[in-house]
């Protein structure tokens, strides 16, 4: 299977979850509660979701690097260098620095990256709650590379260690001395508070000397311990509703506001801009995990892990496949994590949609076993 945007997620899934698993262990023991059924399927539904839209995304953004590698790179690097490599680490999380930036600065970047911070915890499952179309927004960031000659492979290397450097960093369970130059759990942590001590700060991924160079760096004050999540709170267990909620916020805002010159600002002004005169309603947080009936826990998980062995499937063996198993297969991933979701916030008609998705699952099988989708390869 090639590396490319999508695949490197797929093939670390088992080891995500694994890390993910026993820091729920570790933080049980020191007495935390830890993730719950609601919270993990809502952050693995996140997650999911992000590489399934890979499949249809990654094509298009290596063309873009291959493309620009080909046309308009300044420098070309002999066979063997070592600088693509130091530059792939050090621009590529610079690249990621920027991103990062852009979506705690801009309404319509944080409209997207802020899904990864609507929980009110901070642990390693929070590190697998992703926007789906995240990748869609930040590949500008990285037309640095491909300029300067980095080949494909080394920056999606490059990136796929950052990414997973900035999974261990998601914990309060690991702890190590950053040496002044690495990011740490105890710095990043603050990253994810809402403290205004600590807005917008510590926005790297692996090397701090990003923040300490632009003043986006802090360390923690002893009086002023973080208070992880956002203003508007933890409103959904439901991964499909998680990417909307916040575009949400950004449209009722804007229809709220008379001025054009002010809407603008709602969606290119900094996060969570109001107008003078406007306001948001309150919202309800998600119901606690101790309020989803155990039957309904029991059974969104189990169906959630059939989904999710499917969804490996297809994505460890995605070449194999044709585009049309993928579209179908994503499009009926995409409404079980809804209509799951639905289920743990106890949506009405959740049930009834269940019913439905259910009922054309078998159709769908058959259809599928049928045509002879699987094991068909693209061509």
């Amino acid at each position: 299977m090639r590396l490319d945007a999508s695949g490197y997620y797929a093939l670390g899934v088992p080891f995500a979850l694994g890390v993910a698993a026993w820091d729920h262990v570790a933080s049980r023991r020191r007495g935390e509660r830890g993730w719950t059924i609601s919270t993990a399927v809502s952050h693995l539904s996140t997650s999911m979701g992000e590489v399934l839209v890979g499949i249809f995304l990654a094509p298009f953004l290596f063309w873009i690097y291959d493309w620009a590698l080909a046309h308009v790179a300044l420098v070309r690097w002999p066979q063997g260098s070592l600088v693509p490599w130091a530059l792939a680490f050090l621009l590529g999380d610079f690249c990621y620095w920027l991103n990062h930036l852009a979506g705690h600065r801009v309404g319509v970047y944080w409209a997207v990256h802020g899904v990864h911070h609507q929980s009110d915890e901070f642990n390693l499952a929070v590190a697998l709650r992703h926007p789906w179309f995240s990748d869609a927004l930040a590949w500008p960031f990285y037309a640095p590379l491909p300029l300067l000659g980095v080949p494909p492979e080394h920056f999606f290397i490059a990136i796929s260690v950052i990414s997973y450097y900035a999974l261990s960093i998601h914990s309060h369970t690991f702890s190590w001395g950053g040496l002044w130059a690495f990011v740490t759990p105890r710095t990043h942590q603050l990253h994810h508070a809402m403290n205004k001590r600590y807005l917008g700060s510590n926005l790297a991924a692996m090397f701090t000397v990003w923040d300490r160079l632009f003043g986006t760096y802090r360390e923690p004050h002893p009086a002023d311990p973080p208070v992880f999540g956002t203003p508007r709170g933890y409103r959904t267990h439901n991964g499909v509703m998680a990417q909307w909620i916040l575009w949400r916020d950004l449209f009722r805002t804007a229809a709220k506001t008379p001025v054009f010159r002010e809407k603008l600002k709602v969606f290119f002004g900094p996060p969570g801009y109001m107008p003078p005169g406007v306001r948001l309603d309150p919202e309800p947080r998600a119901r606690d995990d101790r309020d989803v009936p155990i039957a309904v826990r029991a059974y969104v998980l189990a169906q959630f892990v059939v989904a999710s062995v499917f969804a490996l499937w297809v994505l460890w063996l995605r070449d194999r496949h044709t585009w049309t198993l993928h579209t179908v297969a994503t499009l009926w991933l995409f409404l079980t994590l809804a209509t799951l979701g639905a289920l743990l916030d106890g949506t009405p008609n959740a049930r009834r949609w269940e019913l439905a998705r259910v009922a054309l699952t078998l159709p769908a099988l058959f259809a599928w076993a049928w045509l002879g989708f699987a094991g068909t390869s693209r061509p």
